[in-house]
């Protein structure tokens, strides 16, 4: 009889401590970001006491995933090189997004044939958080058997609803901003659960000013540029520290824009004088000097104080103030170029070929097949023809490979201390 109270007994531990891990974690749907409540995430103080559920899987998911990073990718191609067999450095470029949450997703055939520079994660990939350890597992374990270098797995994972995968950290950038605290240990909490997941790169923090009635108010830090800046520092800093790569954007700053990029023509009115003392700010924090970000993202608004008509990804002169004034060295990220079109009016092709010539070194297209395919075979025509330098194109792989470097290792758990 005692036998059996106890077996009920270790059943009913067994039942509770499962609904209390699906209740914490697992939850899907339209559940909010969950938060890790009593974490010390990023606590200068060293106090880091009380695990929470992330802290646990984090190792599990890390150990679990054998890392695929082992052995040296191949350099950069020379300019002669590139000239003779441009097709598979040009693939390097490109950051691709697909459907699915599997490698059962015909995006994995194309995977094996094409070494893209990185695929794009977003919420239509994601369940919960061991499929999506095994998806980045399979996304890499799929490139190097093919012989190809394995591609930089990048998410927006920015705050709230802004997330890729919902029900993770971080929280969102205006309740951080609001709370005036808890900067670092909200981006520290998310940069380890990418880590931890296997994504090693991120497209945030949003370093946008919240102007009224901007298509930054509800999503950024905050409306003066001052705390904006200190919040993107400290956000960059425990990216770097959990050695995930952030890719600051939008620049020059789209906050001020008369509407979401995403969504069509968004001009900024504002001179460049006006964008170099607000907009600009937090972008001259942390592009050069001990605390450069390794990536920044260029915006699709449209600027006044330059041309009025050309999307920032696609403007020399917007990736000439990143470069020559700001002294930026890392990699320039485009925005969406299938976004990009519908300002230009053009096609994703002339939109990547464009990018590229501006200054830009990883190019995002995350639409579907034939728009991954008319980008792509674009760039190589433009390469074969001298349309596009051999150099500019070496100069853009050498950053992706410097960038890479950094998240080679995404997949292995954090030593204790890190």
């Amino acid at each position: 009889m005692e036998v059996r109270r106890l077996a009920i007994l270790a059943a009913a531990v067994v039942l509770l401590l499962g609904g209390g891990i699906y209740l914490l974690f697992l939850r899907g749907g339209d559940d909010t970001p969950v938060q890790e409540a009593g974490s010390r995430f990023g606590d200068d103080g060293g106090r880091n006491t009380g695990g929470t559920l992330m802290d646990t899987l984090a190792p599990i998911l890390g150990a679990r995933a054998v890392s695929v990073h082992g052995g040296s990718d191949p350099s950069p191609p020379s300019a002669e090189q590139l000239k003779r067999a441009p097709q598979d450095p040009v693939a390097g470029l490109f950051l691709v997004g697909f459907a699915g949450t599997n490698s059962e997703a015909s995006f994995f055939r194309r995977l094996t044939e094409r070494p893209y520079g990185g695929v794009l994660l977003t919420n239509v990939n994601y369940r919960e958080p061991q499929q999506l350890s095994a998806l980045t597992a399979a996304l890499q374990r799929t490139a190097r058997a093919a012989g190809h270098p394995a591609p930089i797995v990048a998410a927006q994972q920015e705050g709230g609803e802004f997330n890729a995968f919902g029900n993770l950290a971080p929280r969102s950038q205006v309740d951080v901003g609001n709370a005036n605290k808890g900067t670092r240990e909200s981006a520290l909490a998310a940069a380890r659960q990418l880590r931890a997941l296997g994504v090693g790169m991120n497209l945030a923090p949003n370093a946008d000013i919240a102007v009224a009635g901007g298509p930054a108010q509800g999503r950024a830090f905050s409306d003066r540029a001052a705390k904006v800046t200190s919040a993107v520092a400290a956000s960059v800093a425990a990216y770097r520290q959990a050695k995930v790569v952030a890719a600051v954007g939008p620049f020059p700053g789209s906050g001020g824009a008369s509407q979401d990029p995403s969504e069509g023509p968004a001009p900024v009115g504002l001179s460049l004088d006006e964008l170099r003392k607000s907009d600009m700010t937090p972008y001259e924090a942390i592009a050069s000097g001990p605390r450069a970000v390794p990536a920044i993202q260029m915006s699709n608004a449209i600027y006044a104080a330059y041309d009025g008509v050309t999307p920032a990804t696609l403007l020399p002169e917007a990736v000439d103030e990143l470069r020559d004034r700001l002294r930026f060295d890392g990699a320039i990220v485009s925005a969406d170029l299938v976004a990009t079109t519908a300002t230009t009016g053009g096609s994703v092709g002339q939109a990547a070929i464009d990018a590229l010539k501006a200054g830009v070194d990883l190019l995002i297209v995350p639409g579907g097949r034939a728009q991954q395919d008319e980008a792509y075979r674009a760039v190589v025509a433009a390469v074969r023809s001298g349309a596009i330098e051999a150099g500019r194109v070496v100069e853009a792989l050498r950053r992706i490979a410097a960038m890479r470097l950094l998240t080679r290792d995404s997949r292995e758990p954090l030593r204790p201390g890190e």
